[in-house]
């Protein structure tokens, strides 16, 4: 049973198992969500709710939705991920989690994470490192054994 390292943003997810190998990882899973990268508009089908009010005119008001669009979204990914890593720590597969992901998504995930998998949390790291190599991303995040 090794450690994960998790490299995300609100699009892209790879999911990473530590080796004896320093800045080599092996390859667990490669997430994307494709819908988190599209504009508001080109995700949302309906219009904002509309309301006339009677004896004051012409006017109206508009209510915008609860949840913006691209959070939902973004939301629906991290459960997607958080799910791969709440399987992995119930099955026994993963001793540690370092979480590599830019805000606000990093909250998002760790969000969605289950009681274990939440114990399992070795390190958490607010950026998107998610475009370095295996190399990079070690030296940046360090070994998963050596954090706090």
């Amino acid at each position: 049973m090794k450690n994960w390292v998790v490299v995300a943003n609100a699009a892209k997810a790879k999911v990473l198992e530590e080796t004896e190998h320093s800045g080599k990882y092996l390859h667990r899973a490669d997430l994307v969500h494709p819908s988190s990268r599209l504009k508001g508009i080109e995700l949302g089908t309906d219009r904002p709710g509309h309301v006339v009010s009677p004896g004051f005119g012409p006017g109206s008001a508009a209510y915008p939705p609860r949840t913006d669009v691209r959070e939902r979204e973004h939301e629906h990914f991290a459960r997607e991920v958080a799910t791969l890593l709440n399987d992995g720590v119930a099955a026994g597969q993963c001793a540690g989690i370092v979480l590599v992901a830019s805000n606000p998504f990093l909250g998002c995930l760790k969000a969605q994470l289950s009681e274990q998998a939440e114990k399992r949390l070795l390190r958490t790291v607010p950026s998107d490192y998610f475009g370095l190599s295996d190399a990079e991303l070690a030296q940046r995040i360090g070994g998963a054994a050596g954090c706090e």
